[in-house]
């Protein structure tokens, strides 16, 4: 759960648009009250880990 412009925040791994366009359409889409999605696409990974150094 998030604040802001969105109620939720999903971060998935898909193999492909294919199966995203299954994902989307057999799991989000089919929740009760789901009434809009936006995706982000992610182009090229530039941080790895979680761990911040203290």
């Amino acid at each position: 759960m998030v604040a802001g412009g969105f109620d939720y925040l999903v971060k998935t791994r898909i193999a492909d648009m294919a199966a995203y366009r299954s994902f989307l359409g057999e799991v989000l889409l089919s929740l009760t009250g789901m009434r809009e999605t936006h995706t982000s696409a992610v182009m090229e990974e530039v941080k790895s880990t979680t761990a911040l150094p203290l």
